[in-house]
């Protein structure tokens, strides 16, 4: 099953193509939907916080900010380059800003160059502790509910399906994989991941593009 930082519709066309009949989870475990693609688990960030961000974030005006809420996204400024960058990559719509569409959303994506990002990345954590902050790229900040991780996601879709723990399989190649893959049974970082990610996994297998997930699979099902 698909666990992916995107929304809903931008994991559906994979969703599709898996033809699993399978859960879904986006915005990283902020939000997971059953076959039906009914909501099932929920977390979303408090007005207050996203206040808060939104002050730190002023004095960052090159960045760009998007904020996820189920299937729907809005931007600080629809003209930044990043916002520009994000909608021709996903092909999501991304409106205007409005404050109330972006007052408690499952995710604010935070973009921009690298440097930068490992700047805001430090800033909101000493500020925000008790939030989920984590890239997903190295140009690519994530900003959820504390409850929402991919490592979280996988401890309720256990109790969900009622399995245990080894008998899971994850895959991941970014930082914001970390918990997920430390979790798991089995912990497959992809041959393209960050060192620290490779570090933290019980296996790394070959890139994305040279079908690492698929070799791993075959081994294990075979």
């Amino acid at each position: 099953m698909p666990i992916s930082a995107r929304s809903p519709l931008g994991i559906l066309p994979y969703w599709k193509q898996l033809e699993t009949n399978n859960v879904l989870v986006a915005f990283s475990g902020a939000l997971i939907l059953n076959q039906n693609l009914e909501p099932i688990y929920s977390v979303q960030i408090e007005p207050k916080d996203i206040l808060e961000i939104n002050t730190v974030l002023a004095d960052h005006p090159l960045l760009g900010v998007n904020y996820y809420t189920n299937n729907d996204c809005h931007a600080r400024d629809v003209e930044n380059k990043w916002v520009i960058y994000e909608r021709r990559v996903t092909k999501i719509e991304i409106h205007p800003f409005d404050e109330v569409a972006t007052s408690s959303p499952h995710k604010i994506q935070i973009i921009g160059e690298a440097e930068e990002i490992i700047e805001i990345e430090v800033l909101l954590k000493k500020k925000f502790p008790h939030l989920s902050i984590c890239r997903s790229h190295a140009n690519f900040l994530e900003v959820m509910h504390k409850s929402a991780t991919k490592g979280s996601a996988v401890r309720f879709l256990e109790d969900y399906f009622g399995v245990q723990t080894n008998e899971v399989i994850a895959f991941g190649d970014n930082f914001n994989d970390l918990d997920m893959l430390e979790h798991v049974g089995l912990g497959v970082a992809m041959g393209n991941a960050p060192n620290e990610i490779k570090q933290a996994a019980n296996v790394v297998t070959a890139t994305n593009n040279e079908d690492g997930l698929a070799l791993i699979l075959e081994e294990k099902i075979s």
